[in-house]
């Protein structure tokens, strides 16, 4: 009787040994059996992720985030910012995440959870934690408002130098040592300004990568691509339209200048002459730009009066601090309506 209630109690633990292991186990005793079943139930498991997002299914790993930018020094009244970028092809989950700094001994401290509950970030997004993001969003031009991570605390980021700290699952994904030396040396006031990550191809502390967020750009980008990233091709400056008429009908009323150099942290004057060569307006007088960007003239002089109607020359000068210089220039017709 006891042979017979002993083999009844194995049966089921053979027939799941069976279920999850279809390879046969050659010579194998009650022990055996018992050693190849699963430790984790597949079949519960594929239940429990039934309709979830492909991010539940990806480990984050280093280089899927990447520190973009950092506002460690906020003009008076704001507040500090990491934008973080998904260098990883594929959705993950912000809950994943932790920030982080350095203590004085050298040693990852002041842990917080980016979000405490599931947060997807798409794909090449790009993502800004702080701890008010209407604060960000009052102070500065935001592209994609819904691409933020409120936390409560930050860990201390001072304002002249430090380590941000990226991790999951106590794995180091990205780690940036700031200093604010690092700002562009022709910048007086560093208050407000961020530093953007030139390349996600190279290290974050390799020299060079990053560098002071362009004036033309309003000295941070977060939530969009960085003002200083690498660009491909030729240098271009070129205009939207030759023509414009600045009277309020909605159409063609502001003049757009695009622009594209391929050598970032560099300064520009951009200036308005009448085809007799008085100046006009100054749109941009000796200040950071982007890689990339549009600038526009809504067709007032420098003391705020509208131009009059005619040919005007733009004169576009690029410089760096090696002294290397480029001009661009464009020429446009400021229209007006016939009476």
């Amino acid at each position: 009787m006891l042979k017979i209630k002993l083999i009844s109690l194995l049966l089921p633990i053979k027939i799941a040994a069976i279920i999850f292991n279809p390879d046969p186990v050659r010579n194998e005793g009650t022990k055996n059996i018992t050693e190849h079943i699963p430790k984790t139930n597949i079949i519960a498991n594929a239940l429990r992720n039934r309709g979830r997002p492909a991010a539940a299914s990806f480990i984050v790993s280093q280089g899927d985030v990447l520190i973009s930018e950092v506002l460690f020094n906020p003009r008076s009244g704001g507040v500090d910012f990491v934008e973080i970028y998904n260098n990883s092809g594929h959705d993950i989950d912000l809950k994943e995440l932790k920030i982080a700094n350095i203590s004085k001994t050298g040693k990852i401290a002041n842990i917080k959870s980016v979000s405490t509950k599931k947060l997807i970030m798409a794909a090449s997004t790009y993502w800004v934690i702080t701890t008010n993001q209407n604060n960000i969003k009052l102070n500065y031009t935001v592209r994609f408002p819904n691409q933020f991570a409120q936390i409560r605390t930050l860990p201390a980021y001072n304002n002249d130098k430090g380590t941000v700290i990226l991790l999951s699952n106590n794995q180091l994904l990205d780690r940036l040592d700031y200093n604010a030396k690092i700002h562009h040396p022709l910048i007086q006031d560093e208050d407000g300004i961020s530093l953007e990550r030139v390349s996600f191809n190279i290290p974050s502390n390799d020299p060079g990568n990053f560098k002071s967020a362009a004036a033309t750009a309003g000295f941070a980008t977060p939530t969009d691509r960085n003002s200083q990233s690498l660009i491909d091709g030729n240098n271009e400056v070129h205009l939207l339209s030759k023509t414009f008429s600045p009277d309020g009908d909605n159409f063609e009323d502001i003049l757009k200048l695009t622009y594209q150099i391929t050598q970032n942290a560099s300064l520009a004057t951009v200036s308005v002459y009448s085809d007799k060569g008085r100046l006009i307006r100054k749109l941009v007088k000796n200040q950071t730009i982007g890689t990339s960007g549009i600038l526009t003239w809504d067709g007032l002089d420098d003391r705020g009066n509208m131009a009059n109607v005619g040919i005007y020359i733009i004169l576009f000068d690029v410089f760096d601090l090696q002294g290397n210089t480029k001009r661009f220039k464009n020429t446009c017709v400021l229209a007006g309506k016939l009476n």
